[in-house]
Formats: structure tokens, sequence, C-alpha cells
């Protein structure tokens, strides 16, 4: 015959198979979360480290653009500008290299 203390000993197995289930779960959730933030962090940096480098890309031409305003002679600086810009002398005559591989 059964008594009462036999019936909690046949349910606690099933009530410790559910929590070490729960905390496999659990455990298993905090491990994916933590390996996508780590994911999520080291992208993070890849772009503030190619942030950076735009950054000191732009203050070096700041640099180079805030030397020609303070310098005396702009003509030179803004003849290589025009000329970017297809704008040329009168009655000047462009040649172009248009030689393969060079």
């Amino acid at each position: 015959m059964r008594t009462k203390n036999s019936r909690t000993e046949l349910k606690r197995p099933k009530r410790s198979f559910i929590l070490i289930l729960g905390l496999i779960l659990i455990i298993g959730f905090f491990t994916i979360t933590i390996v996508s933030k780590q994911l999520e962090i080291r992208e993070k940096n890849q772009e503030a480290a190619q942030k950076q480098q735009e950054l000191e890309q732009q203050q070096n031409e700041n640099d180079y653009l805030k030397s020609v305003l303070e310098s005396d002679d702009k003509s030179d600086f803004l003849e290589q500008e025009a000329r970017k810009q297809g704008y040329g002398y009168p009655n000047e005559k462009v040649f172009y290299d248009t030689t393969p591989g060079k």
C-alpha cells in the first residue's frame, strides 16, 4: 500500500526534470544572447575604426585646405581645381595621355 510520502517521491523526479530543463533553457538563452552581443560589439568596433579613418582623412583634407587659404599664392590651387572641373585658358589645347598601361 502506498503512503502519502511515496506519492510525493514519485512526483519529485518530474519536478526536478522540469527544473533542470528550465535551467538548461535559461542558460542556453543567456549563452546565445552573450554570443550575439559579442558579435554586435565586434561589428560596432569595426565601424568605429572605419569612421575614425574617415575622420583622419577629412582632417588631413581640411588641414590642406587651411594651408591653401593661409598661403599668399592661391592661384596654383585655383588653377588645379579649375582643371579638375574641365576649365582651361582661352585657346589652350589640352592633351591627355591615353597610353595603355599607364
